[in-house]
């Protein structure tokens, strides 16, 4: 079949295959037709196109196009495909209108051994559609299909060999897939292949094996793979470190659609990855990762908003995606949110509102707010005074080695607030807190040598 390019429309993508059809012509001549691919060429187009084969990078979106064309010439194995292998792409109203269609269809070719109804067979019971679920079922379909040489069934296979769904758990075995459908371009199982190398599952550790197959994998199109690529240049895992490598991997990743290489590009740009620091389109990549809920990125673009650092300033935005952050439980977010509050930035003041989210961040660690609470209940700023509470979440900010949490519970350990009087521990925090330029500490430490000179 022709290779057809991967950045074709799918008006270019029907010129595909031809085939000629002769028609005799009276008196004996003859008439040579040309028929443009059948509804079955672009389904198994569709497929190599959906995971890679040989010489056939990925391509999702090439590949849900022709399975919709497929499909519309009512080819049942597209409308299976669409069913069952291709949430990325449809709706699930659409996948269940396709699977209405091909439900019979499926069951009919997997009864004949047919290689694409045994594996549609399979994913059926693997998802549960419309049957239990059954996952032992399910392997015995896709080994049936993958004997046949399916590369898709043979990493289904191989993912349940790994993870033990349905066959007893066997890395080896699993391996023997992943490399089965590596070795025809299936590039998630090259993929996954590359992590078996990287982690020693199934296989002794190899990193060059696993370089090889996660570089495969990235240059033909799978986005994990590329990302993963991306991550390992940037800190030098497995490869040598190389910030350009690592921007090409993160640009690639991000230009499709993974928001954590999205956010990393943002990264990327505004700390001169790429040459010179560049905020703006930093925060272009910080947009989009923010959009699709990624909370680092939203975090990040509400402080942009705050100050103006690669956007217009913009306090009403700032706190939108500071509230974003702060209810996917992103403890910094929850703090800067507590802070506009507080100061009735972008928002009406509200004091007690502004406490209740410097304790959801404190509670998660956060040690500017554990320090702010600290101080509150020490001080009674905004809460009653409770000098045990104080002593409590100033406490946890000096587990976190901070130097003015550690000066203001060294002065409740000599002052006994809260806690049991405790001369010796008070002067070991100014110590600690006074290595670390805390003046306070100093002056704290003077004043004891004083005390006990004099004394």
């Amino acid at each position: 079949m022709k290779k057809i390019p991967n950045d074709r429309s799918v008006k270019q993508l029907k010129i595909g295959k031809t085939r000629k059809r002769s028609k005799a012509l009276p008196g004996g001549g003859e008439l040579t037709l040309i028929q443009g691919p059948t509804s079955q060429d672009h389904f198994l187009r569709a497929m190599e196109l959906r995971r890679g084969a040989i010489d056939t990078p990925m391509d999702e979106a090439a590949s849900a196009e022709l399975l919709q064309l497929a499909a519309d010439q009512k080819n049942l194995g597209a409308s299976a495909a669409i069913a069952l292998l291709s949430e990325e792409s449809f709706t699930e109203v659409q996948r269940e209108r396709h699977f209405d269609r091909a439900q019979q269809w499926i069951t009919d070719k997997s009864k004949e051994g047919d290689v694409w109804g045994l594996l549609f067979a399979g994913a059926m019971y693997f998802d549960g559609r419309r049957v239990e679920q059954d996952y032992e079922q399910a392997a015995k379909y896709f080994k049936r299909s993958a004997d046949l040489g399916n590369s898709c069934a043979q990493g289904f296979l191989g993912y349940m060999y790994s993870v033990g769904h349905g066959v007893s758990q066997n890395r080896q075995t699993a391996v023997s897939y992943y490399r089965a459908a590596s070795e025809q371009g299936h590039v998630v199982a090259q993929f996954d292949l590359g992590v078996c190398y990287s982690q020693g599952r199934g296989v002794p550790k190899d990193r060059a094996e696993a370089v090889k197959w996660f570089s495969l994998a990235a240059e033909r199109g799978d986005v994990p793979a590329q990302a993963m690529l991306a991550k390992m240049y940037a800190i030098g895992n497995m490869v040598e470190q190389s910030d350009r490598q690592a921007f090409h991997w993160f640009k690639r990743a991000a230009q499709n659609g993974h928001t954590a290489s999205q956010f990393d590009l943002g990264m990327c740009h505004i700390n001169g990855v790429a040459g010179k620091q560049d905020y703006s389109t930093g925060m272009k990549w910080f947009r989009k990762a923010a959009e699709s809920g990624y909370s680092q990125a939203q975090l990040d673009l509400g402080i942009g908003c705050a100050i103006g650092l690669g956007v217009p300033k913009d306090v009403y935005q700032a706190v939108y995606w500071l509230r974003m952050a702060a209810d996917q439980d992103s403890a910094a977010a929850q703090y800067n949110l507590g802070r506009m509050y507080e100061h009735g930035i972008g928002i009406d003041y509200d004091e007690q509102v502004a406490i209740a989210w410097y304790r959801k961040a404190a509670q998660r660690g956060n040690l500017r707010a554990q320090i702010n609470l600290g101080l509150r209940y020490a001080n009674g700023k905004g809460l009653d005074r409770n000098y045990r509470r104080a002593a409590r979440w100033l406490k946890l900010a000096v587990e976190q080695g901070d130097a003015r949490a550690q000066f203001n519970l060294g002065m409740l350990y000599q002052n006994g607030w809260g806690v049991d009087r405790d001369p010796g521990a008070a002067r070991r925090l100014f110590e600690s807190a006074e290595r670390q330029g805390n003046l306070k500490a100093r002056r704290a430490l003077a004043a004891m040598q004083e005390t006990a000179l004099s004394g």
